[in-house]
């Protein structure tokens, strides 16, 4: 018996490949202890993100899998415990290096993606409450944190990696010098979009779901980041627009407006008696301010011109209507009611036409159709006779000087 544990022991302090075959069994060991060790934090960690998600997933249909949601954390407790248990196994030179250096980058980046995913919890949280709220400001805030700190995360890692590489940084940076300062340069694009989005938050010019008109772009706001906002067009494209140019630029926010105008000329023909186009016009108005989305305090229903072939009436009135489509519809009423009021009250709509009269027996006659007014002081009275009696039938005598417009 104890010549057999001489032998034993002989044979696991004999080197079969570089190391001795108790350390081959011991790294075994280790790497079936992380392996479980992966399997049970992965396990636990998806039981315990399956009860969140379904508490927080209460009424919508999202399937997502925790298996994966929960791999990080299992790469990462592996990765630790290796690096905590490695030291043990006793092995010297670069095989030690190596191994112990992939151990690092096993804990760097399962502590990265582990990172990431916590902080996508916190964000889906917090997210899930600023949506519930009526300002907008947290829910540019909430993804533009997310992305700062992943970005933190990230050199963390990167630093933390250095480090176990035994890589002096204090003079890595300092020996940089002119590729520092050639770097620097590169980056000011970034720094610019960087304070591009800072002065977004700040002074709030548009918020997520606004539709604005950037350099000529029509777009809904979809992302604000911390480089660049992105616009989904009408097209449905989507626009990218540096964060830097947005501070330079006029921005126009139609998503702000309480009231989108409507402004239109109806045009009727010449024969159409005053007193109808008055009556028409009233009734334009009552129509403004019957329609439910119409604007009560502000509107302007009046013949405006003559034109070529038409009477114009200027019709100019808000909706009061928070989005494109309501618009459209509350438009489209408004229209097709007075075109039924035009049919009601006799009213033709005119469209350009040309008429030709034929004078020559008239002429040949000697008949003008204007007797008494071939006398130019005659014509003269006339007229004003004619203006006088039409305005005083109208305003009174003593003309009386009418109030300016006015809503209730």
């Amino acid at each position: 018996m104890p010549s057999g544990m001489d032998g034993l022991t002989g044979w696991l302090k004999g080197r079969a490949f570089l190391i001795e075959n108790w350390q081959w069994i011991a790294l075994l060991g280790l790497v079936l202890g992380c392996v479980i060790t992966d399997r049970l934090i992965t396990f636990l960690g998806s039981r315990a993100l399956g009860k969140w998600h379904a508490a927080r997933m209460t009424g919508k249909d999202e399937k997502v899998s925790m298996n994966k949601m929960a791999r990080p954390f299992g790469l990462f407790s592996a990765g630790t415990l290796w690096l905590l248990l490695f030291p043990l196994v006793n092995i010297e030179g670069v095989f030690y290096q190596v191994l112990r250096f992939a151990g690092v980058v096993v804990v760097s980046l399962g502590g990265i993606w582990s990172s990431f995913k916590i902080i996508d919890i916190i964000s889906d949280y917090f997210m899930t409450l600023a949506e519930k709220t009526e300002n907008k400001l947290d829910d540019l805030i909430v993804p533009m944190v997310r992305r700062t700190l992943k970005v933190f995360i990230v050199g963390f890692g990167l630093v933390f990696i250095a480090d176990n590489l035994n890589i002096d940084m204090a003079s890595l940076l300092a020996g940089m010098g002119l590729g520092g300062l050639a770097f620097a340069l590169a980056a000011k694009d970034m720094v610019s979009n960087l304070f591009g989005s800072i002065t977004v938050l700040a002074d709030r010019p548009f918020q997520i779901g606004d539709w604005i008109n950037v350099n000529g772009i029509d777009g809904t706001v979809e992302d604000i980041g911390l480089r660049t906002t992105r616009l989904r067009t009408f097209y449905h494209s989507v626009v990218t627009v540096p964060n830097a140019q947005l501070t330079s630029s006029m921005v126009d926010n139609y998503g702000v407006r309480k009231y989108r105008r409507v402004k239109t000329m109806i045009s009727v023909t010449y024969d159409t008696p005053p007193e109808l186009i008055e009556a028409f016009c009233e009734g334009i108005r009552e129509l403004i301010r019957k329609h439910p989305y119409t604007r009560k305090d502000y509107y302007h229903v009046y013949l405006n011109q003559f034109s070529a072939s038409s009477l114009d009436i200027l019709l100019y009135c808000f909706l009061e209507t928070p989005e494109w489509a309501t618009e459209l519809r509350e438009r489209h009423r408004l229209f097709l009611d007075i075109i039924r009021l035009a049919g009601r009250l006799g009213v033709e709509f005119a469209f350009p036409t040309q008429t030709v009269y034929l004078e020559k027996e008239k002429r040949e006659s000697g008949e003008s159709g204007h007797g008494g007014l071939s006398d130019p002081a005659n014509a003269l009275k006339l007229g004003k006779e004619q203006a006088d009696r039409l305005v005083k039938s109208l305003l009174g005598d003593p003309v009386r000087k009418p109030p300016p417009v006015s809503f209730e």
